[in-house]
């Protein structure tokens, strides 16, 4: 009998002998009995990011093109708003006394706002995007010579002299819509890379190999755009508030602006683009969604055509100039040879 408990017991040991080689060796048991598994802790402390601050949309894609997962962007112009008019919300100067870097590009609410932006946090570096890249003067009305005399027979002397300054301030005016021409927009890059090596150093490979891919990408972008606007005869195109000076100059098309220094246009001037795009077979008008489209609308109905929105300040920088293009193209071709 007592042999038999003997066997029984040593039999119970090699059992839990064998159960004890096949468990994993990180298991434990809990009080209740049931076997858990131990973790190797994974640290959660989170990527501390650059706090940086633009004036547009636009030039968040920039930014985040080139600081990648390293940036976080916050944009003073929210979308519906215009640059030209904007005027900073007391909250957002006040985030600014966490951000690392401002991006300036030059529109005009930077030249009013620049100084408090600056006293909001005098450690902040402000990166000036548009460094190196020469302005054009914003475009002004064409005036056929002839036309113009006739009309300034039937006017007033002095409503002439009115707008013949307002020509003279606009023709005095800086264009600031840089980034509409992809080839500038590879300058603002570069500046905007030089910041951010300024500002973080230790990621300097980082945010090379980024800036050299987003080269890259508006070289791609750039032979599109060609390509879309490859065979266009008609290559001028009447648009509300002259932004695309420079896309029209990198393309080989003509803007003809309605707005003038931020002015609407005297009634001579909204005769004489009638008839021109009358002349010209112009048969749609583009509008930005930002500024009043009435002059838009006018001109349109006189030649029983259309407006078109298009806008410079979209976030998808690539993909907007990209759309803007293939419009234009589609349009340009519609209208046909003009002359």
């Amino acid at each position: 009998m007592s042999y038999l408990k003997s066997s029984v017991f040593s039999l119970l040991v090699g059992m839990n002998l064998l159960t004890g080689c096949n468990s994993p060796s990180t298991d434990s048991v809990s009080e209740g009995g049931e076997a858990q598994t131990a973790t190797t802790p994974v640290s959660s402390e989170p990527l501390e990011l650059l706090d940086i601050t633009v004036s547009i949309l636009p030039q968040e894609y920039f930014v985040e093109k080139i600081g990648g997962d390293r940036v976080e962007v916050n944009v003073m112009v929210q979308p519906g708003e215009s640059p030209a008019t904007y005027e900073p919300k007391p909250q957002q100067l006040k985030d600014l006394s966490e951000a690392e870097a401002y991006v300036s590009i030059g529109v005009p609410f930077e030249n009013a706002w620049m100084d408090k932006i600056q006293s909001a946090n005098a450690q902040m570096l402000v990166i000036d995007s548009a460094q190196g890249i020469e302005r054009l003067e914003m475009a002004a009305h064409h005036h056929h010579d002839e036309d113009h005399a006739e009309e300034a027979a039937d006017h007033d002397h002095e409503e002439e002299h009115e707008h013949e300054e307002k020509h003279e301030h606009a023709e005095g005016t800086l264009d600031p819509h840089i980034w509409l021409s992809p080839q500038r927009v590879k300058i603002q890059a570069q500046n905007i890379y030089q910041g951010l090596v300024t500002i973080d150093p230790e990621n300097e490979a980082t945010y090379q190999a980024n800036l050299t891919q987003f080269l890259g990408e508006i070289d791609q972008l750039d032979q599109q755009i060609k390509q879309n606007l490859v065979g266009v005869e008609n290559r001028e195109f009447i648009v509300f508030h002259p932004a695309w000076g420079y896309f029209a100059q990198d393309y080989d098309l003509e803007q003809v602006p309605i707005e003038i220094g931020g002015q609407e246009p005297s009634a001579a001037e909204l005769g004489e683009l009638i008839q021109q795009a009358k002349t010209e077979n112009i048969q749609v008008i583009f509008a930005q969604p930002e500024f009043s489209t009435k002059s838009a609308e006018t001109i349109a109905t006189e030649i029983a055509g259309e407006v078109l929105f298009i806008t410079p300040l979209a976030p998808n920088w690539s993909d907007n100039l990209l759309q803007v293009s293939q419009t234009f193209a589609d349009v340009l071709n519609q209208n046909g040879g003009g002359n």
